[in-house]
C-alpha cells in the first residue's frame, strides 16, 4: 500500500467567507467503498459562523464511509449517493444528496456559481482510502483552476493498494534471501522531505533477512519501521532511531536490479521491483526464503480460497442477511471451529452454524453490524484461523424487488383489483429474483386458499415478469379476498429466504342474477323512460297553471252597496275599487 497527495486534477484556492471542499472520485469496480477521514485541526477551537462544505461526487453504487475528528464540528456535506458514516449522532452535520455533475470541470463550475469560492478541488481514480485535512489556506491563489496531476500537500492523502510488484527469480543452486527494491519518483521533487517505509514480514522471523533497497530522488530521507532486515537507500534513513548513512544507487530499474543481483551473489532467490510515483509512505510486505523448502505446497490455501469463493452465497429480503457456504470449509481451510466464521461481529447469532451440508450465518438487517442501504444490505464475513484472518469479504445484497399487478384481459391493459369469477383474470408479477426454488401466488378468501396456475416468465432486461391466471378455478364472491405472491431463492439449503407481496382485492360474479349489474341497455333505458315522464308531467303542470290563470281574469268585479250613482260626493268616495287580490280603502 502507498500515500501520496498526488491528484489527477486539482487545485487550491484562498479562504475568505467559507470553506469548500471539493472530491470527484471515481471508481472501476461499480461496488467499491469509499473510505474518507475527514480530521480538522484541534488547534482550531474557534467554530466559525458559517461551517465548511464537503462536496462529494462518485460514481453510480459507491458507498462513502466517513470518519475523524471533524464529525465533532459542523459540516455541510453534499454528495451524490447515499452516504454511510461512522457515526449516526452527528448534530452538526448538515448532510443532504444532490444531483451532481461527474465532470470535474463542470463540477468545479457548479461549486463555484453556489459558494462562490472553491477551497480544494481534487479529482481521485481508484483510492483505497482517502485523508482530508479541512484548512484554511490563506496562501494560495486567488481562485482555483484546475491542474493536471496537482500535488495537494498538506491537504490530502491517498492509499492506493501496490498491484504492480515485478519479481524476476535468480537461478541459484542453494538461495536463502530475497531482495526488494522500492523505487519512488516525483513529478517535482521537493529536497528535505522524509519519506515512511513500513516493512512487515509475512513469514519470519528469518535465519537471512531480506534486503531492501530504497531509491529516490536527491535530498530524500528514510524513516523505516522494522528492525529484521538489511538496508540500502539512496538518502539518510532511520531504522529504530539508529541513523543509517546514505548510499550511492543507480538510477534505472535496469541498474537497479543488477546491483542488487551484483551485491547478493549466490544468497539470491529473488529480486521484486517496485516503482511508486510521489508516495510519502509505502507499506511494504516481504517474505523469507526457508532453509529446508516446506513438504506442504500452497496448494491447500488456494483449494480453501477457491472454496470460498465458489460456494459462498448471500441472500437477503427486507428483513434478513443469509450467508452460505460448503460445510467442506471447515475441512479444506483446517478450521478448528465454527467461530472462526463470523460476520464483522463475533459472537452468539453472529458467527457460523451448520445446517445439514452447509455453513449458515443468518442476521437481521440492524444486528451483527449489519446497515441497510437503500436496497442493500451490507455486512463484512470473516474466516480465520486462530488469530490469522484468511479471508475477508463485503456483502451488499441487493433485496430483490416485487411488483404485482391483477389484469382483466390477456394485453394487460388497465390494472385492476377486481376479480371476475366468471373470467379468466391475470396476474403479473416483475421481480429480480432470477434463482429461485418458489414462486407462486395465491387467493386467500376466508379459509380456503386457491393456488393460480402459472406460466412460462418473460425474462427483460433486468427481471422476470411471471404470469398467473385463474382459469379453471372456482372463485366465490367476496369483497375481502387477499391476492398474495412470494418468490424464494432457489439456492440449496435449508434455510429460506423469501421476498412477498400482496394485494386486497374484490371477487365478483356477473353471471350470478341475484348481483348482477345493469347493463348498458338496461341504463339507457330507465334513462329515456325517466325522461319522457319528465316531460310529461312538466307539459300537464304547465297546462294546468295557463287554464287556472284566464279563470281569473274573466270574473267580474263587484260594487260597493250603499250609494247613489248620481251624488257625486258619494262617488267620490267610493271610487276605490277591490279586486280578489287586493283591500279596498276607506277615507
Amino acid at each position: 500500500m502507498a500515500k501520496h497527495s498526488l491528484t489527477v486534477k486539482g487545485c487550491i484556492g484562498k479562504f475568505s467567507h467559507q470553506e469548500v471542499y471539493v472530491l470527484n472520485v471515481q471508481f472501476t469496480d461499480k461496488n467499491s467503498i469509499l473510505q474518507l477521514e475527514i480530521s480538522r485541526d484541534s488547534l482550531d477551537e474557534k467554530i466559525t459562523e458559517t461551517p465548511p462544505v464537503i462536496i462529494v461526487t462518485t460514481n453510480p453504487g459507491v458507498y462513502l464511509f466517513i470518519t475523524g475528528s471533524a464529525i465533532n464540528y459542523p459540516v455541510t456535506l453534499q454528495y451524490s449517493n447515499y452516504a454511510m458514516t461512522s457515526s449516526d449522532d452527528k448534530p452538526n452535520w448538515n448532510i443532504s444528496q444532490v444531483n451532481l455533475p461527474g465532470n470535474s470541470e463542470e463540477l468545479l463550475q457548479w461549486a463555484k456559481a453556489n459558494y462562490l469560492e472553491v477551497t480544494f478541488f481534487a479529482e481521485l481514480q481508484n483510492p483505497k482510502k482517502v485523508y482530508l485535512d479541512l484548512k484554511k489556506d490563506k496562501t494560495g491563489p486567488e481562485t482555483c483552476e484546475l491542474q493536471q496531476n496537482f500535488h495537494a500537500t498538506n491537504i490530502l492523502q491517498v492509499e492506493y493498494p501496490i498491484v504492480d510488484i515485478q519479481t524476476c527469480v535468480v537461478p541459484n543452486e542453494e538461495p536463502v534471501k530475497n531482495v526488494y527494491i522500492v523505487h519512488i519518483t516525483h513529478q517535482h521533487p521537493q529536497p528535505s522531505h522524509v519519506i515512511d517505509i513500513n516493512v512487515t514480514i509475512n513469514n519470519g522471523p528469518c535465519d537471512k533477512p531480506p534486503t531492501v533497497y530504497l531509491k529516490s530522488e536527491e535530498g530524500y530521507s528514510w524513516n523505516i519501521y522494522n528492525q529484521d532486515i538489511g538496508i540500502s537507500a539512496s538518502g539518510n534513513s532511520t531504522l529504530n532511531n539508529f541513523m543509517i548513512p546514505a548510499n550511492v544507487l543507480p538510477d534505472s530499474k535496469e541498474e537497479l536490479i543488477e546491483t542488487a543481483r551484483r551485491n547478493g551473489g549466490a544468497e539470491l532467490k529473488s529480486i521484486s521491483y517496485l516503482h511508486v510515483s510521489d508516495a510519502s509512505y509505502v507499506h511494504l510486505p516481504v517474505s523469507c526464503v526457508t532453509e529446508v523448502p516446506k513438504e506442504i505446497p500452497q496448494e491447500p490455501e488456494d483449494l480453501c480460497l477457491n472454496l470460498l469463493h465458489s460456494s459462498l452465497y448471500s441472500m437477503c429480503n427486507e428483513e434478513r442477511l443469509i450467508i452460505s457456504m460448503s460445510k467442506e470449509v471447515m475441512k479444506v481451510c483446517n478450521l478448528q471451529s465454527l467461530d472462526d466464521i463470523s460476520f464483522e461481529e463475533r459472537g452468539g447469532e453472529c458467527t457460523a452454524k451448520t445446517a445439514k451440508d452447509h455453513i449458515v450465518l443468518s442476521t437481521s438487517k440492524t444486528e451483527c453490524m449489519s446497515f441497510a442501504n437503500g436496497n442493500k444490505i451490507i455486512n463484512k464475513l470473516y474466516v480465520r484461523r486462530g488469530d490469522l484472518i484468511i479471508f475477508e469479504n463485503t456483502i451488499m445484497c441487493e433485496i430483490p424487488t416485487i411488483k404485482v399487478e391483477v389484469f382483466q384481459s390477456p394485453d394487460f391493459t388497465l390494472p385492476t383489483k377486481i376479480f371476475d369469477a366468471d373470467k379468466v383474470t391475470y396476474v403479473q408479477v416483475d421481480t429480480s429474483l432470477f434463482i429461485r426454488s418458489v414462486s407462486k401466488c395465491d387467493l386467500l378468501v376466508g379459509d380456503k386458499t386457491l393456488i393460480l396456475n402459472k406460466s412460462r416468465p418473460q425474462v427483460m432486461m433486468n427481471y422476470l415478469s411471471w404470469i398467473f391466471n385463474t382459469e379453471g378455478l372456482s372463485l366465490p364472491e367476496t369483497d375481502s379476498a387477499k391476492l398474495s405472491c412470494e418468490f424464494c431463492y432457489g439456492y440449496d439449503i435449508p434455510l429460506d429466504c423469501c421476498v412477498y407481496e400482496s394485494l386486497d382485492v374484490t371477487i365478483v360474479n356477473r353471471s350470478n342474477p341475484k348481483t348482477r349489474g345493469l347493463g348498458m341497455e338496461s341504463v339507457l333505458g330507465i334513462t329515456f323512460g325517466a325522461f319522457l315522464i319528465g316531460a310529461l308531467l312538466t307539459a300537464a303542470l304547465w297546462f294546468i297553471y295557463t287554464r287556472t290563470r284566464s279563470s281569473f281574469k274573466m270574473q267580474p268585479v263587484p260594487t260597493l252597496p250603499g250609494g247613489s250613482e248620481s251624488s257625486s260626493t258619494n262617488h267620490s268616495i267610493d271610487s276605490t275599487q277591490s279586486t280578489p287580490c287586493s283591500t279596498s280603502s276607506r277615507a
